[in-house]
């Protein structure tokens, strides 16, 4: 599914399509899944259950919420850096797949709204978490910078954004990035 759905498009792609790339026959595909739909959204699941995993694991693995945050958000460029084709499923055609689509999405996107509220909760200087509207523009930033480069087919190059992303999520949180 993704790499058909980053080649054509969403909404161009069949479930013929995708029989042809995996390689499957139409039972098989319907023993899993009841239409396109549905495979599409299984596929989002599998690349946002890896991307909250990796961002999730270095979020924990560092000494401070601050460093969390900065490892957080370099595993997540990372992975999707290394599956273009499932970043532009997750990030780009997720917004072609219809209402359940975009449902799943919104999830995602507050899911990691949450994330930043909390991590930033945890800081020694934190009066309170940032309100709602902060953590979902930074997230909401983050996925636009995201969106641009892989729609222009730059994935590989998101690496290179954290510390620019990072500055400006900082500056949000109203704490400097370099703070001691």
């Amino acid at each position: 599914m993704a790499k058909t759905v980053s080649a054509q498009g969403y909404a161009a792609t069949s479930v013929a399509d995708v029989l042809r790339e995996a390689r499957i026959s139409r039972r098989t595909f319907y023993e899993r899944f009841a239409d396109k739909e549905d495979c599409f959204l299984a596929a989002y699941d599998a690349i946002v259950a890896r991307c909250d995993a990796h961002v999730v694991g270095a979020f924990h693995a560092a000494d401070s919420w601050r460093e969390g945050i900065e490892d957080g958000l370099a595993a997540l460029l990372r992975v999707l850096a290394r599956e273009p084709e499932f970043a532009r499923l997750a990030v780009v055609e997720v917004l072609a797949a219809g209402p359940r689509g975009l449902t799943r999405r919104d999830t995602t996107m507050q899911r990691f709204a949450t994330f930043v509220q909390v991590a930033r909760a945890q800081a020694p200087d934190a009066p309170a978490p940032p309100s709602e509207l902060v953590a979902q523009a930074i997230v909401g930033g983050i996925y636009e910078l995201l969106y641009s480069h892989i729609v222009r087919g730059e994935a590989e190059r998101l690496p290179q954004l954290s510390d620019e992303m990072l500055h400006f999520a900082f500056m949000l949180l109203g704490t400097p990035r370099h703070q001691l």
